[in-house]
């Protein structure tokens, strides 16, 4: 056989080495050596017997688990029915004879466990009433944004009017500036005019001034009109003053006014924070008292399972506890076939 798959192995290169191994053959040899596998498994008595008790312990070992895990889930199953009835048993007061010292545990445990609630719901109470503060807290400090932001308005009010009165005092200044630009114009034209009369040559100094004379009247005029306008505009600068004045004075109320409902804002701020502080820490402590509930739970699971086991020992006769003592019955049965099913493996 060896010097077979040698051969075999040989020419396998050889062909691979010259065109490679075609597609037909390579199927062929190993159809071959399968048939030979089978053969040599068919005729070997002591393979077999190995392999019928490899599988043969492995069946058994699946049987086994199978059989555990079954076993496991009954035992939990029952344990769930003695616990169950034991807390049967502690609400209805069914206490046996034995058992003085689990009730005494379970008593204490159940009054520290009303305490625990009695104290938690009294801390939620706490945390309503500061919510409840709170939210008056807040609803007085927002009336009080909007009473100052009320008596804000009409300063705001009166400072947008000042504004606009002011830029009418600027549109008026700026009109009267024109009007003294063209009057100095008319002053220059007219002094132009007295200008040329005196370049004239041909005039005599009696007509000069007779000629004179009109222009310098309308001068003089048009400087009366200039200075009366030139007060004017003093008087508009004057009138601009004072309403820069009471612009000042509204503006400094208004931003009186914006500090005043900064710093409520940031009352507000603060108190709600100081609430809000208050309530986690009352809120954690509500945490802690149920994390101690729990554990007080914690600690009766054991208690109760241990008055479950009592009962299921003494059997007393009660119309409550016949349900249970069928139930656990029935899984120490399913208990006892299983063990002895493991054991007969």
């Amino acid at each position: 056989m060896r010097a077979f798959f040698a051969e075999l192995l040989s020419r396998q290169q050889t062909s691979s080495a010259r065109e490679g191994l075609p597609y037909w053959t390579f199927w062929s040899l190993l159809f071959i050596i399968v048939l030979l596998v089978i053969f040599i498994f068919l005729r070997d008595k002591n393979l077999r017997k190995r392999l019928n008790s490899f599988l043969f312990r492995t069946k058994i070992k699946l049987i086994k688990l199978r059989l555990q895990a079954k076993l496991r889930k009954e035992k939990r199953e029952k344990a769930v029915f003695l616990k169950a009835m034991g807390e049967k048993v502690w609400k209805e007061k069914i206490f046996p004879d034995k058992g003085e010292k689990i009730r005494d545990e379970l008593e204490k445990l159940e009054k520290e466990k009303k305490r625990l609630e009695k104290k938690k719901e009294e801390i939620k109470s706490k945390i309503d009433l500061l919510k409840l503060n709170m939210e008056e807290s807040k609803k007085e400090y927002e009336d009080k944004v909007k009473k100052q932001t009320e008596e804000k308005e009409p300063h705001k009010q009166k400072l947008s009017e000042i504004k606009e009165k002011e830029k009418v005092i600027d549109l008026k200044i700026e009109q009267v500036k024109k009007t003294i630009a063209e009057t100095e114009k008319k002053i220059k034209s007219q002094e132009k005019q007295i200008h040329k009369i005196e370049k004239n040559n041909s005039l005599s100094d009696e007509e000069k001034e007779s000629k004179r004379e009109p222009f310098k009247a309308e001068i003089n005029n048009l400087k009366r009109e200039k200075e009366k306008i030139r007060q004017e505009i003093l008087g508009l600068k004057d009138e601009k003053e004072e309403v820069k004045k009471e612009m000042d004075k509204t503006q400094e109320t208004l931003d009186g006014f914006d500090k005043e409902i900064e710093k409520t804002g940031e009352e507000e701020k603060e108190q709600m924070n100081e609430f809000q502080k208050e309530i986690k820490e009352w809120e954690k402590n509500i945490d802690r008292i149920l994390e101690k509930i729990k554990h007080a739970d914690e600690k009766k699971e054991p208690l109760f399972d241990n008055l479950g086991k009592n009962i299921d020992k003494l059997r007393p006769e009660h119309e409550g506890l016949v349900i249970y003592y069928s139930q656990i019955d029935r899984a120490n049965q399913r208990i006892l076939e299983l063990e002895e099913q493991i054991e007969n493996l």
